[in-house]
């Protein structure tokens, strides 16, 4: 909402994202630099906010660390502000009822300095599609041995738990 509406567009002049003080020395972002924000999608360019209100969480005993976007950062020319968007790093997944986006959380890597363009750009993704095994024909398919056991549960185990 804030690329439309001037007065708002004053405090938040840029697309940014909010990294933890963890996060931003693990990779090198500096408080006000700018971000490469990278998924199978896109790639985009933001400044960042370090700030504690990103706290890491700690899964299974592994740090995953939280990007934080503004979502609602509208495109096009009659935007007041330009540059690039949360959206484009997601995919679309519309509620079934109301056609509202529901896909507002993904995977990423960040990494310091601006992103690329042009024909960088698209090596760049291209480069993150491949490490990450995503391509057109695998879809949202790519199967694991664990994904396997979820979607095809052995006999008498419905729920793909396994015993016990």
């Amino acid at each position: 909402m804030s690329r439309w509406l001037p007065y708002l567009a004053e405090l938040q002049p840029e697309m940014f994202c909010e990294v933890s003080p963890a996060l931003a020395a693990e990779v090198g972002l500096e408080n006000y630099g700018w971000a490469t924000i990278i998924s199978p999608r896109a790639a985009i360019e933001a400044k960042v906010l370090v700030t504690d209100r990103m706290t890491p969480l700690i899964i299974g005993g592994r740090t995953i660390h939280q990007i934080g976007l503004p979502y609602h950062w509208g495109v096009g020319s009659d935007a007041v502000v330009t540059g690039d968007a949360a959206n484009d790093l997601l995919g679309i997944t519309l509620d079934p009822n109301v056609q509202i986006q529901e896909s507002k959380a993904g995977s990423c890597h960040i990494r310091p300095g601006r992103r690329p363009s042009g024909e960088a750009l698209l090596r760049l993704v291209a480069e993150y599609q491949s490490r990450s095994g995503s391509t057109v024909q695998t879809d949202n398919a790519r199967v694991t041995e664990h994904s396997r056991a979820i979607v095809d549960p052995p006999a008498g185990d419905e729920d793909g738990e396994g015993e016990g």
